[in-house]
Order: structure tokens, then C-alpha cells, then sequence
């Protein structure tokens, strides 16, 4: 026997079906339009007594503006809420207020073209790394109508979610280049604060001004600046002087990374200098020293035997009186330093490296980078100590610069700060939904 369902089937008036695409308590649905690939619902909120904030007395509906924001695509079109706004006037006529407008935040936020619920979401595209103009184009408005939504949601999430500060014991301040400007003026930095023990930026800072990243330490709640146990640079002064006091409790790890590029360019100098003492030129192709550049910057255990006898030939041809060899076994006991675990070996073979670099006989090079190391040793030295680096940091950086290609960089930093944490600072987008802003 056939079944009929048709008897399952209930007839819905379409404007049912419109007010549940808005989904809004106390809202409800005046007419529906289709304007070319547009559709757009004129909504209204239900009519409620009204009081004056002033007077506390009743308040009438003066007038009904209409005001049109931009909301989530429907079924792949363009979709568009004309909210029919109350413009509400005091019936005292000696009340100082003349009238307002009823906001209502579900809707939509005070100065904000996008609808909540589109604002969210274009929050939430940039963050994860689309482009403005992209999300702009999905929801068939211009540019500055997103990135007005995106920063003004963004900065609420960021204000919202403290887990990101109280996370960590360690911290890392590295600079990046926020602007470069053309001619004679000089780029702008700004100074990023990640949290190396679990690699998320927790603050992006206009400047690399000792006060500034000072003030911001200092504007943080005493349990935070008490729970930073170690403090990661980059053999930067600015950046020791804020931790020396701002976290004295915090112990300065340098980080092994621009240990050993120093060591490095200390090597690469003193070839460069011994190349143009011998041939009195910079280094040309069939030289023995250009011919060995690459493989002097090369890990000691990384060369097979043929590497290691092309490295001790030409170093015997173009390097006379040991000079670049001397280089390369300091940057070669270096990186020993780094390859043990043992915290009293550790400091045993940095000092005996350091009064093997003070020596008079040394090369000039040498000498300035046994200076460096004597400067920074106990901070070198606590890397074995904390196991930490400011690697996390610089791993940053290049999602930093990342976020400034996709945008073809920035000019506001406000803007540039804002996209950088959404997308590097890992927050809690669960957060967003419970977002309020008037």
C-alpha cells in the first residue's frame, strides 16, 4: 500500500522562514527584498517600553531611521539586514536629553557596518591568515568596512583573552621592522614579547625604547611579573637593562643562535681581511679563501674526509699564518659549548675559550669577540640552565613578516598589531563568541 506524506508537509509563511534565518529574540522581520545578486531583510525591533536614562520618564518613538549593515551570505547570495531603527525623544520637556537611538548589540555594534554575526566571522577568516580585501569580496563589501569590524572585534578578543599573558615563565623581546621608509628617514621597529615556552606572541610594541618595553612590563599585574622565571634576547642592551629592572628575579638567557652568527661573522672578517693582506684584492673565484667561504661556515662533524681535505689545502694556501684557522677552531669550540649538557663542563670550556680569545697574539677579530663573550658569559651560560632560546621569538618574527606581505604592509600600527596576534598570537577564538561589544 502507497503512503501518503503529503500530510507531513506544513505550509510555513515565508517571513517564518526569514525570521529564523535572523535567529533574534525581540526582532523581527518587516519585508524581504531581492536587489540584483542582494537579498536584504528589513528588520525591526519589537516595540517595548521605553525610559528615559536621564529622567526615568516614558519615551516615545520619534522617528524610524533605517540604517543597512552587511551580514553572511545566504545559499551563496549576497545578503544585506536594513535595520529599522527607534529614535527615541523624552516626553519631559525639560529633560536635558533630546533624544537616542536604541542599539542592540546582537544586531550589530555601535560604528560597525557588518552585522555581529559577520563580524565574528570576518574576524575569524583574517585570523587565520586571509586577506582583508579576500573576506571583503566574499561578503560583497569594500575593504574598510572589514578591517573596521576586524579590528574592532580583534581588539575585544585580545582584550578579553588574559590566557595568553598567564601561560608562560619565559619570555623572549626581539625587534622587527614595522615600517621602512623611503629616503633619508629611518625605519620603524617595533619590539615583539612572545612566550617561548609555548611559541605564541603575547604583545607587539611600537618601539624598541627601553621605556617603552619597560612601561609595558611594569603595566602588567604583579603575579605575571613574579611568575617570569627566564628572559630570552638577543645580546641587545635595551633589552638586558628592562629585564635587569624590571625582572630582576628573571635570569637572561642569550640566545645560542646569535652566539654563534657572531662567531661566524668573526670568522668571515678575518678571512675577508687575510684574503685582501695576501692578494690584495676581495675574493675572486679560483681564490683559495672565496673557495672555502661556504665550508668554513659548515659544522665540523658535517665534512667527510674529501670536505676536511679540502678545507686544511686551501686554508694552507691562502692562509699563511693561521689566521682564519684560529677563527675556525674558536667557532668549532663554540658550538661545543652548546653541544654539551652538563652545566660545570659547560662554563669550564666558555672560559678557557674566552682567555684563549684575549690573548695579545690573537687576531683582532678574535680578540673583539672574546670581549663580547666576557661582556654576556653568565648569560651564555644560562642556557644550560634553562634549556630555553629566543628561536620561538624569531620563529614569530617570520609569521610577522608573513602577515606584512599578505597585507603589502602597514602603516597603521594599531592595524599591523591587531593581525599580527590574531594570526601569531594564537588566542582563544572561543572566546569570540561571547564577545560584546556596544
Amino acid at each position: 500500500m502507497r503512503q501518503n506524506f503529503r500530510s507531513t508537509f506544513v505550509l510555513v509563511h515565508p517571513t517564518e522562514i526569514l525570521e529564523a534565518l535572523v535567529g533574534l529574540k525581540d526582532v523581527r522581520v518587516l519585508a524581504y527584498e531581492r536587489l540584483g545578486p542582494r537579498v536584504e531583510l528589513l528588520i525591526e525591533q519589537t516595540p517595548r517600553k521605553v525610559l528615559c536614562p536621564t529622567c526615568s520618564m516614558a519615551a516615545h518613538v520619534k522617528e524610524r531611521p533605517i540604517v543597512r549593515y552587511v551580514d553572511l551570505p545566504v545559499y551563496g547570495a549576497a545578503m544585506a539586514l536594513a535595520w529599522k531603527k527607534h529614535r527615541m525623544a523624552c516626553v519631559n520637556d525639560a529633560c536635558p536629553v533630546n533624544s537616542w537611538v536604541l542599539d542592540d548589540h546582537r544586531i550589530a555594534a555601535k560604528n560597525c557596518l557588518l552585522t555581529t554575526r559577520a563580524a565574528k566571522w570576518a574576524t575569524k577568516q583574517v585570523g587565520d591568515g586571509r586577506t582583508v580585501s579576500e573576506v571583503a569580496k566574499e561578503l560583497s563589501c569594500d575593504w574598510h568596512t572589514v578591517n573596521d569590524a576586524v579590528t574592532t572585534y580583534g581588539a575585544a578578543l585580545l582584550e578579553a583573552d588574559r590566557k595568553r599573558l598567564n601561560a608562560t615563565t619565559a619570555i623572549g623581546l626581539d625587534e622587527t621592522s614595522f615600517v621602512k621608509h623611503n629616503g633619508h628617514a629611518h625605519p620603524r621597529y617595533a619590539t615583539t614579547v612572545a612566550d617561548v615556552a609555548n611559541h605564541q606572541i603575547i604583545e607587539i610594541l611600537p618601539s624598541r625604547n627601553y621605556v617603552d618595553v619597560a612601561g609595558w612590563i611594569e603595566s602588567q599585574s604583579k603575579d605575571w611579573k613574579e611568575r617570569i622565571v627566564f628572559g630570552a634576547l638577543d645580546m641587545s642592551a635595551t633589552y638586558a637593562a628592562v629585564y635587569t629592572v624590571m625582572l630582576p628575579q628573571a635570569a637572561q638567557v642569550v640566545d645560542p643562535f646569535h652566539v654563534i652568527s657572531l662567531a661566524n661573522r668573526c670568522l668571515d672578517q678575518v678571512r675577508r681581511r687575510v684574503q685582501v693582506e695576501q692578494l690584495g684584492h676581495r675574493g675572486r673565484r679560483d681564490d683559495p679563501l672565496y673557495r672555502v667561504r661556504r665550508v668554513l661556515l659548515m659544522g665540523e662533524e658535517k665534512l667527510d674526509n674529501e670536505g676536511s681535505e679540502r678545507l686544511s689545502a686551501l686554508l694552507s694556501l691562502g692562509d699563511p699564518h693561521g689566521e682564519v684557522a684560529i677563527a675556525y677552531r674558536v667557532k668549532e669550540r663554540l658550538r661545543d659549548f652548546y653541544r654539551t649538557y652538563d652545566l660545570d663542563e659547560a662554563k669550564a670550556i666558555l672560559r678557557e675559550l674566552l682567555e684563549h680569545c684575549l690573548r695579545k697574539a690573537m687576531p683582532p677579530e678574535v680578540q673583539k669577540l672574546g670581549r663580547t663573550i666576557k661582556t654576556w658569559f653568565d648569560k651564555i651560560c644560562n642556557f644550560h640552565i634553562a634549556r630555553v632560546s629566543n628561536g620561538p621569538t624569531e620563529a614569530l618574527n617570520n609569521l610577522i613578516k608573513r602577515v606584512k606581505r599578505v597585507a603589502f604592509g602597514f602603516r597603521n600600527f594599531e592595524n599591523y598589531r591587531i593581525r599580527v596576534l590574531l594570526y601569531a598570537g594564537k588566542p582563544n577564538w572561543r572566546v569570540l563568541g561571547s564577545i560584546v561589544v556596544r
